[in-house]
């Protein structure tokens, strides 16, 4: 195992709990060995993921395993853990990253639980006894219905008496209405324990609500449980997660997850895409010795992003051929086409734009190539940054319509036009036409009029007319519309012959995975997926809810 672990915990503005995080922190490293470690937070405390990785790599790692040190997987780590590799691919494009699962359902969390319920249960007898636990509360119902999973995991065959889920905020039941729950079913002693990882502003508030609840039913007895703690046995689980990562697919509770799934009451977000910034607006103000603050920040996030696996990088010494930068462009009724797009191509990458109608794709390509009015953000070519002039010429796109493209009487003429206009005459032009009708193996339709051509070869002859231009990146819109499979098959050979960035503009998504090792998703205007096209398109859940099908029968894993 040479990947270095990533230890990526939440954040608290609290003192002991930060401190029981780093005692945590150090019996990882106790288990992991020679292995590199590090660690890094969501938010509230430093250093932060972003910090935590770049000094991984500062180390001279260049492959990284990221766990999130949470319980179950709700909001943060289905949308802030992504975000930070996905931040962290763009800052390090050599280096691979991976995401592995929450700590989750798993016999270590249940041992811990259970102790910490039997400690305070003490001698009761099972037959009178109950224990409400407390988890955080979300308003992702999937990662609330695991706590109940949990509470009856612990329920069977463990001689606890009655385990009752409860949460101390944001859903039901919360601790009264559990406790209370508990009191109707017969339990005279209750023991209230916190499944959280480690203490903070909920904690005390937790107990405190027991408390209050009890002093008014002065008949039963209600203890207060601890939280599971830095326990050892969830340092070792910790490494379990980092070896799951390494050998096999990763699942996380996504099968009920609202943003792929249409669920009572969170319709809206299905499919919403996810920001790439970090977490939180101010910078992190929690640490080891800080005092404790009066209340915690309230936050309920609305997006998330599919945790893939990096999608092979072309290896490359120079600048990438191609880099957006927060490119964003509003039509001018005023709605958003682009929302901040970042996105890199390496020389000779072949790369896949999913996405489905109105995501903005085609707004993408428009602006890469110079053709889009105020535009912002920035398009660099080589490391340069052209005027639209310049970029026109060193990023060619081919429509999704070669009619559009294809309007000289005879083909040779047609493919000639652009380097004409770049001031190539004579030998040289004649050259260059050759050259660029032999690179789409059209060599013999050169006296031919384009009207009189197959779909199939009209395309072919679109592209030799971009090419004959020399281009650093060719973007290619569509580029199977309206062919044949003998069509398709012909241009798929022509495009992998190609020794030049591509930027594929498609819904054929098979035709995608065949030519493109890499892919990403734009919906709404935005990236919400950056990963090897075999597992973007692999993960159904995910495709569903940005309105992206695959063919039926069609089975990318074997394709």
């Amino acid at each position: 195992m040479s990947a270095a672990l990533l230890v990526v915990g939440h954040g608290s503005r609290d003192a002991d709990g930060l401190e029981e995080f780093w005692t945590l922190a150090e019996h990882v490293r106790e288990a992991a060995a020679d292995l590199p470690v590090g660690f890094g937070f969501i938010e509230l405390a430093d250093p932060l993921v972003d910090a935590g990785i770049d000094e991984l790599v500062a180390r001279g790692n260049t492959d990284v395993v990221s766990i999130p040190l949470v319980l179950l997987a709700a909001g943060h780590l289905k949308n802030d853990g992504p975000a930070a590799l996905t931040r962290a691919r763009m800052r390090h494009p050599g280096v691979a990253f991976r995401m592995g699962r929450d700590l989750g359902i798993d016999p270590a969390v249940l041992a811990v639980a259970e102790d910490r319920a039997r400690d305070a249960l003490g001698d009761f007898d099972p037959a009178e006894s109950a224990v409400v636990l407390v988890g955080r509360g979300s308003s992702d119902p999937d990662a609330s219905s695991d706590l109940y999973k949990v509470a009856r995991l612990l329920g069977d065959g463990r001689a606890l008496g009655l385990v009752e889920p409860a949460f101390a905020g944001v859903t039901q039941p919360s601790v009264p209405e559990a406790l209370e729950r508990c009191r109707r079913l017969g339990a005279t002693h209750i023991a209230v324990v916190p499944f959280f990882l480690f203490t903070g502003v909920l904690v005390p508030r937790i107990h405190a609500q027991a408390a209050e609840w009890a002093a008014s039913h002065p008949e039963l007895t209600v203890v207060a449980g601890e939280h599971l703690g830095p326990d050892r046995r969830l340092a070792r689980l910790v490494l379990e997660r980092y070896r799951e990562a390494l050998t096999g697919p990763v699942r996380m509770n996504c099968d009920l997850c609202t943003y792929r799934v249409r669920l009572p009451g969170y319709e809206a977000r299905v499919g919403t895409p996810i920001s790439l910034t970090p977490h939180g607006d101010g910078p992190a103000r929690g640490s080891r010795r800080s005092r404790r603050a009066t209340r915690a920040p309230q936050v309920a996030p609305e997006i998330r992003r599919p945790a893939l696996r990096p999608a092979p990088r072309v290896v490359h010494d120079g600048p990438p051929a191609l880099e957006l930068r927060g490119l964003a462009y509003a039509y001018p009724n005023g709605t958003s086409a682009l929302a901040g797009v970042d996105l890199t191509l390496a020389p000779g990458e072949r790369l896949a734009v999913l996405g489905p109608n109105g995501a903005g794709k085609t707004t993408l390509a428009l602006g890469a190539c110079g053709a889009l009015d105020d535009l912002a953000g920035t398009v660099q070519v080589g490391g340069e940054t052209p005027d639209r002039k310049a970029l026109r010429r060193r990023v060619g796109i081919v429509f999704q319509d070669p009619d559009d493209q294809l309007f000289m009487p005879t083909v040779e003429a047609d493919v000639a036009f652009g380097p004409g206009k770049q001031g190539l005459r004579g030998d040289a032009l004649r050259a260059r036409v050759d050259e660029a009708l032999d690179a789409v193996r059209a060599t013999e339709l050169a006296v031919r009029a384009p009207h009189s051509l197959s779909a199939g070869e009209r395309r072919r002859v679109a592209i030799a007319g971009v090419l004959a231009c020399r281009p650093d990146v060719l973007v290619l819109d569509e580029p199977t519309a309206a062919l044949d499979p003998a069509g398709r098959r012909e241009l798929l050979d022509v495009l992998v012959s190609l020794r030049l960035a591509l930027l594929l503009i498609t819904h054929d998504l098979p035709y995608a995975l065949e030519l493109c090792p890499r892919a990403v998703v734009l919906d709404r205007g935005q990236l919400v997926a950056d990963g090897a096209t075999r597992e973007v398109l692999a993960d159904e859940g995910f495709m569903r809810a940005h309105r992206l099908e695959l063919p039926a029968g069609f089975n990318p894993l074997v394709a």
